[in-house]
């Protein structure tokens, strides 16, 4: 029996109005990691493939009850967004189930070894990941293995 593929999650904490920190919140990997910016998948893949230590993919997520909610929603923070527009790093607006889904194709396809979720609200994005997205991640038989969630500590380890 094949093991499950595995992901590391990461997300992008505010340190403030203008700086972000970078929390892991999975179980640390025996080896380094390195944080990556792709325009697409391929561009990410490529750069795992390349790197010595592991290599944590940005994905900007915006998350919503509909997939057109999400896109509405999505253009009017990023404004000239478009699906299928070519930017500096991955974008996904969709709702739980779409994220679940592309987290689970980034770890069985080895584009990256873990991904770091960034939203405009982190605290939202907290909530989404120890609850939902575990659930549907699980579902999809992507191996996740979440620290105990605290968010004290989320936020002392981003200071």
């Amino acid at each position: 029996m094949t093991a499950a593929p595995s992901l590391r999650i990461a997300i992008e904490y505010p340190d403030g109005p203008d700086s972000a920190r970078w929390v892991e919140l999975t179980d640390v990997g025996s080896r380094g990691s390195k944080r990556v910016r792709a325009a697409t998948l391929l561009d990410a893949q490529k750069r795992t493939a390349t790197a010595s230590d592991d290599v944590f993919v940005d994905l900007d997520v915006l998350v919503a009850s509909s997939v057109s909610e999400a896109y509405d929603r999505y253009r009017r923070i990023r404004p000239g967004w478009q699906p299928g527009a070519r930017v500096p790093s991955l974008v996904h607006p969709g709702t739980v189930d779409t994220l679940a889904g592309l987290l689970a194709d980034i770890a069985v396809t080895g584009v990256a070894d873990g991904v770091t979720l960034t939203s405009r609200d982190a605290e939202q994005l907290l909530d989404l990941i120890y609850g939902d997205l575990a659930e549907r991640l699980a579902v999809h038989g992507t191996d996740v293995h979440f620290r105990p969630r605290d968010r004290e500590q989320v936020v002392q380890r981003a200071s």
